[in-house]
């Protein structure tokens, strides 16, 4: 009897160990994601969005529906310039607030610590896809959309971030 006690305490401990650890990577994993896996995460979320807006807001000229009121609008309000900033915001500030709402909190932090690569990394994915699709790229036109597209979704991630982690902590 005092045999099988002590078979059964070794084997405790042991199972006690894996398990410890099993949780413990589990953990670490959840905190603290690849960065593969969150970029990964990131494009689909900003591809499925990023598809949506070009509904209503066509990029260089690409659209889905072929109604450039809003373009039009920007356009004569405030010139072609800075109506490429504000497409370009659009365009990755809407798959923004999407993403820090869908992703897991440790993945909007990977994302916050290189906020720039990612958005940078991004935008020039997007740019890809458009050339892909025969977009009319002018390098002026895509300068002053990437300066947009970067820093309208840094904008937009951080104030989405901000009203979901610290608005939650106050309810």
């Amino acid at each position: 009897m005092n045999k099988d006690y002590n078979d059964f305490l070794q084997e405790s401990k042991q199972t006690t160990s894996n398990l410890d650890k099993s949780v413990l990577e589990m953990v670490h994993q959840d905190l603290n994601p690849s960065h593969k896996i969150v970029f990964f995460k990131l494009t689909l979320i900003q591809g499925f969005i990023g598809f949506i807006t070009m509904l209503f807001c066509p990029q260089f000229n690409l659209s889905l529906t072929n109604n450039f009121d809003l373009f039009h609008y920007f356009h004569k309000t405030f010139g072609h310039s800075i109506c490429m900033m504000i497409c370009g915001s659009i365009f990755l500030g809407s798959g923004a607030v999407f993403a820090t709402y869908i992703l897991s909190q440790g993945e909007v932090n990977k994302i916050r610590n290189s906020r720039l690569l990612y958005y940078m990394g991004l935008s020039i994915l997007a740019i890809s896809g458009f050339m892909l699709f025969g977009a009319e790229l002018y390098l002026n036109l895509v300068a002053f959309w990437l300066m947009g597209a970067i820093g309208g979704g840094i904008a937009v991630f951080e104030l989405s971030r901000v009203m979901r982690f610290k608005v939650k902590k106050s309810v």
